[in-house]
């Protein structure tokens, strides 16, 4: 049996101070490896220091990350991926930890845990703190246990990467793919590695507020979408509860008194329950029509695996 083809997969932006020693550091641990670079728009010599390392340098004219993951999964033919950052804070010799179960077909995809061993000096306490929050926020909604969601380092199979939707255009294409794994029943496992500071010199691109708020929008649309009957309730919750404190106040009122008094209060109230109702609705349509493209994708696959 043929060894397995091995891509690694860095995207870049302006890392020409650790873009040699991550191509070099996992050049040494798995030597058949292919090295492939896609630079978003460097300034610097990126490029230059990636070529002369031994990569195959890609440009993605598209800026944000997930359009440079999402080109890399398009264009790229391997049986196994890597994907790490290219600024140098994810340990090379630690990645069989991650590529044997993988190897093994024990995981479609398996995720190097940052939080598991991380010093707080490696976080901010605001990047500690919105990985927590989003990590609870995502684990409460999906019903998963996941401990690091935003970890850049990642080994995953052929069939995972090649039938994976991705429509994130930035930093949030780490939950995405998280939670398009969840959906689609794919094994994901996680294993704790060791997560370095970045090296002097080496800037972060994460923007704080700007892409937690992104990745927060990117959990509920994909809750709207595969999980409606949890999104729409939810939602119509949202104008059903002030609708009906405002109708029990006016009926209380009508017993008391006979009358109406509050009429634009009743209104609102009768207009408010009719508009949770209709989005419980909507929710509940959407999940059927979710479910009868479920079965057709199961239906189309078995017969593709017929032929």
């Amino acid at each position: 049996m043929s060894e397995p083809v091995l891509a690694l997969l860095v995207p870049c932006l302006n890392e020409e101070k650790t873009i040699a020693k991550v191509i070099g550091d996992f050049k040494a641990q798995l030597p058949t490896v292919r090295v492939f670079v896609y630079d978003n728009g460097s300034t610097d010599a990126t490029i230059a220091v990636a070529e002369q390392a031994g990569a195959i340098v890609r440009k993605e004219p598209h800026k944000g990350k997930g359009n440079v993951i999402r080109s890399m999964f398009e264009e790229i033919e391997a049986d196994i991926y890597i994907m790490v950052d290219g600024d140098d804070t994810y340990p090379a010799d630690e990645i069989h930890t991650l590529l044997e179960p993988v190897l093994l077909g024990e995981a479609d995809m398996m995720v190097g845990n940052r939080l598991a061993k991380a010093d707080r000096e490696n976080f901010s306490w605001l990047h500690h703190f919105g990985n927590h929050l989003l990590l609870r926020i995502l684990n409460l909604l999906f019903g998963a246990d996941f401990k690091d969601m935003l970890s850049g380092y990642r080994v995953m199979n052929r069939e995972f990467v090649k039938n994976i939707p991705l429509l994130a255009q930035e930093f949030e294409v780490e939950t995405e793919m998280t939670i398009q794994a969840l959906e689609r029943k794919y094994i994901v496992l996680e294993r704790a590695i060791t997560y370095r500071a970045r090296p002097v010199g080496s800037i972060s691109k994460v923007r704080t507020f700007r892409d937690g708020y992104k990745i927060l929008l990117t959990i509920f649309w994909i809750l709207r979408d595969y999980r409606p009957m949890t999104f729409f309730p939810l939602l119509s919750l949202v104008f059903f509860i002030p609708g009906l404190i405002g109708g029990i106040s006016v009926t209380v009122e009508f017993f008391q008194t006979g009358l109406v008094l509050r009429l634009p209060t009743t209104i609102l109230s009768i207009g408010l329950i009719l508009v949770a109702l209709s989005v419980f609705q909507t929710g509940f349509i959407i999940s059927t029509i979710n479910r009868r493209f479920s079965e057709l994708d199961i239906v189309l696959k078995k017969r593709s695996g017929h032929k």
